[in-house]
């Protein structure tokens, strides 16, 4: 009994950081992560474009956004980590923008 317990301990603890990465919302191409944007620079890159960011973190090779757009909707956008271009923009399970739509 006691093994089982310590076996399937094991097997939660492994599981868990593959569910802890990427959402799988969306996946951005491969680049190289000195070539990224900081957090900082993106920021003020969406700022100039008229967004208030709330929250920022990397996610599927991207950096994934939580804020407000110029035209005061509240969304989760996915942005190229080294061009900082849209690359998917959601609200709410709703895409508005899909990069791959506009290719």
């Amino acid at each position: 009994m006691r093994i089982s317990l310590t076996l399937a301990a094991a097997a939660t603890l492994l599981a868990l950081p593959m569910s802890a990465g990427a959402t799988g919302i969306h996946q951005c191409e491969a680049t190289d992560r000195a070539a990224w944007l900081t957090k900082e620079q993106l920021t003020s890159q969406l700022e100039a474009e008229g967004w208030s960011v709330r929250f920022m973190k990397e996610d599927g090779g991207c950096w994934e956004v939580y804020g407000t757009t110029a035209e005061g909707e509240r969304v989760e956008g996915y942005f190229h980590p080294v061009t900082g271009e849209p690359q998917l923009i959601a609200q709410r399970g709703r895409i508005l923008f899909s990069a791959e739509d506009n290719s």
